[in-house]
């Protein structure tokens, strides 16, 4: 293994006392170490692309020191009182006197997100929190140069890859006995693609053509039955057409009569991917029509 330092930067840190600063060498002596100031310079991405507008009403090192301070598992809800009194709602009312405090709170959601984020996807122990922040602070002060922008790249990008497939096999692994239910349903069968349709309630109309343009209620659910969208929700029906839609409708619809209610069960590649997995539609087919 290789001792000596890759790359050298200096950083300038605040003091916590007496507003004294020293000058801090930054080094980096693993992969961890370099994978961490990457995504700590990326999450802070946004605020330096929002330019003039975010420096004129945010202090970075305020907004530095707060994500630092947040790398951890307290919780800091009630910086978000603190953030809307100093700035405002939409950061369109700043008050210069609270502007130091406004931004620290400001960081400190911002460095809750990114540790609970990491939690989430069961990955503390592969990052640095120390190196976290030095990434943050130095994209802030625009002198995150001390990786390259390919290597940058590269890092997240794999990162990103590990976290992807993991999620996907995750997938695999709730898809088989997800199926494997539906298939024993009464009123159920099975289509081209492995998709399954449950017969709630046979509709008395006619079905649509795979070209037509369908009129439906639907209520989505991933494989472990938590809700992700529906159209009740919103109030009224989708009037879509079914060459704009996942593949699984595509397919399921012209199976479908007017009237009915029924429940789709629908493959990952033939929804929308890996990423989401197997997905459940509960569908109320209210009306079709010809697209000319």
């Amino acid at each position: 293994m290789k001792n000596s330092l890759i790359y050298i930067l200096p950083l300038v840190i605040l003091m916590a006392c007496g507003g004294k600063s020293k000058e801090e060498v930054v080094s980096f002596e693993s992969e961890k170490q370099k994978l961490s100031y990457a995504l700590g310079a990326d999450f802070a991405m946004p605020i330096v692309n929002a330019g003039e507008q975010a420096s004129s009403i945010l202090d970075f090192e305020a907004v530095a020191k707060g994500f630092e301070l947040a790398l951890n598992d307290a919780d800091y809800a009630s910086c978000e009182e603190v953030v809307i009194d100093a700035f405002g709602t939409t950061f369109s009312t700043p008050d210069s006197t609270k502007k130091i405090p406004g931004s620290e709170c400001f960081g400190k959601m911002n460095g809750s997100r990114m540790y609970q984020m990491l939690k989430e996807l069961n990955r503390i122990d592969k990052f640095d929190m120390k190196y976290l922040a030095y990434g943050y602070h130095d994209a802030l002060m625009k002198r995150d140069t001390i990786l390259d922008k390919g290597e940058r790249a590269s890092l997240l990008t794999a990162f990103q890859t590990e976290i992807q497939t993991e999620q996907a096999n995750k997938t695999k692994e709730l898809e088989k006995p997800f199926f494997e239910k539906a298939k024993a349903l009464s009123n159920s069968k099975v289509i081209d693609g492995g998709i399954v349709i449950e017969t709630i309630q046979e509709g008395k109309g006619a079905s649509p053509n795979m070209t037509d343009e369908v009129t439906a209620h639907y209520i989505l659910t991933n494989a472990v039955g938590d809700t992700l969208e529906s159209s009740f929700d919103r109030g009224q029906p989708l009037s879509i057409s079914l060459q704009s839609v996942i593949p699984g409708w595509t397919m399921s619809f012209p199976q479908l009569k007017k009237g009915g209610k029924y429940r789709l069960y629908i493959p990952a590649d033939l929804a929308y991917g890996a990423s989401k997995g197997a997905l459940c539609f509960y569908v109320e087919l209210v009306d079709f029509k010809s697209v000319k």
